[in-house]
């Protein structure tokens, strides 16, 4: 059977012939999907998944005679709207913008590599390491913009060591494309400029490149938010600097509107329609990160929680209804606890928790024969020879950085940018306490983590000194 026949069959199935069931993958862990889900592996006839998103170790459930596609590889073959049909593009809609970019990246491999899986995931590889050099020389050229030489190259040794040798460089997903953004946004448009023409240049690209960011992973936006904030009242009393962050704000609504047509472009010329009553907002975020059963983090119970309800007025308003009644159980005391849980589930784990959530994207292919592979592997897979030195190691750095970055919020400090870089770690932190909290949701905030860090160094030197 070719591929249109099967496709045409699913659309049999999805017109109510037999039932399509949706299967969250949980934490990513193939011994921690719901029994439910795993039930539904085992007996399902067609399994899709996407590929970049989902542990293969969760399809040795499925059944000898199940059809097993990977939905990225259907895309780029031109069966998109299929594609976004059965996935949950339309509860995420957020997640289309990467979809395109992954299925650019596939399409332009597949040029060259004749659809070679390994080729393709080189290339996705090769472009994340080049994200993350980028992402750690922005680092100590931001970190350049505030401090001296030495304390600049401080920080970028700390990139280094937190997140450039990271085995997040080779997922290409939202948390490591996204790693330059906040980073990229801060630097243009903090950096001074020759002429005033340039200054606003400057001023406008890193708008869009925060923009862009929020596209990708929503949590970027808020370095742009600081940037405003601190911008806005410290030009109160200048009229005319005052008009240009009223401008920029003014751009950066045009981006999000220019960026929200060009996706509905592709999606209108690849014949994807997206199903709007089924969008989840923020409030499913809200609820789900208040799951004091849960943990605060992604619950598969309250996605069906979600799911039950046919319009985004009615899941808006369920959804904070439970959130606040779980809050209220909790009481004040409960509360604050789940809180301190909350922030540990987060802070706590130098890796960005590679070993809960690395392996969900993990596939295992055969070893080549040679030193360098065999040494790489003890070190990053989980049950690596060195893999227990290699978290140790990364929670030294990680218990490092946060000192650091605690002994920079020391003391007065009248420097714009360190400002503007501590206020958004604050609302990153407040982003992760209030709704739903991965430790993997920080990497993209690295770089500014290792700049606050050079801070503290610096302010510590100087008190030695």
């Amino acid at each position: 059977m070719g591929l249109s026949e099967k496709l045409l069959m699913l659309t049999v199935f999805w017109k109510g012939y037999k039932m399509v069931h949706f299967v969250g993958a949980g934490s990513g862990a193939a011994d921690l999907i719901t029994i439910r889900g795993k039930k539904l592996l085992e007996n399902a006839d067609i399994i899709i998944y996407a590929g970049s998103l989902v542990n293969p170790e969760l399809l040795e459930y499925a059944k000898d005679s199940a059809e097993i596609y990977n939905s990225a590889k259907i895309f780029v073959s031109g069966n998109r709207a299929d594609v976004v049909k059965r996935y949950s593009f339309s509860m995420y809609p957020n997640n289309l913008l990467l979809l395109f970019i992954e299925s650019a990246i596939i399409s332009f491999s597949n040029l060259f590599a004749n659809e070679n899986e390994i080729v393709q995931l080189m290339v996705f590889a090769v472009l994340n390491s080049m994200i993350n050099v980028a992402a750690c020389y922005l680092t100590y050229k931001s970190a350049n913009l505030i401090f001296k030489k030495k304390i600049a190259f401080a920080a970028f040794i700390l990139a280094v060591l937190n997140f450039g040798l990271s085995p997040w460089n080779v997922i290409f997903y939202s948390d490591s494309l996204g790693l330059i953004f906040p980073v990229l946004t801060f630097y243009l448009f903090m950096k001074p400029n020759k002429t005033e023409k340039m200054d606003w240049i400057s001023k406008i690209i890193a708008v869009i490149v925060g923009c862009i960011g929020y596209n990708i992973k929503p949590q970027c936006f808020i370095m742009l938010i600081a940037l405003f904030i601190i911008r806005f009242f410290s030009y109160l009393k200048d009229k005319k600097k005052l008009l240009q962050i009223v401008i920029l704000a003014g751009c950066f609504i045009l981006s999000l509107i220019t960026i929200k047509a060009s996706v509905n472009m592709i999606c209108e010329r690849s014949k994807i329609v997206l199903d709007s009553s089924q969008t989840f907002g923020m409030s499913h975020f809200l609820m789900m990160g208040n799951n004091e059963e849960g943990g605060g983090v992604y619950s598969e119970d309250d996605v069906t929680y979600s799911k039950a309800f046919a319009t985004p007025q009615e899941r808006k308003k369920a959804n904070i209804q439970r959130a606040f009644e779980r809050i209220k159980d909790m009481g004040a005391a409960g509360y604050s606890r789940f809180l301190a849980k909350k922030m540990l589930t987060v802070y706590n784990d130098g890796t960005y928790a590679w070993g809960g959530e690395g392996n969900f994207f993990m596939t295992v292919f055969p070893q080549p024969n040679n030193r360098i592979s065999a040494f790489l592997r003890n070190i990053y897979y989980t049950d690596g020879k060195y893999y227990d030195i290699f978290v140790t190691v990364k929670q030294i750095i990680w218990v490092f950085v946060m000192g650091a970055v605690a002994v920079s919020g020391l003391g007065k400090e009248n420097r714009q940018e360190v400002i503007v870089l501590m206020l958004s770690i604050v609302g990153l932190t407040l982003f992760e306490v209030l709704f739903e909290a991965r430790a993997r949701y920080l990497y993209t905030y690295a770089p500014v983590f290792c700049i606050l860090a050079a801070s503290g160094i610096e302010k510590l030197s100087n008190k030695l000194s």
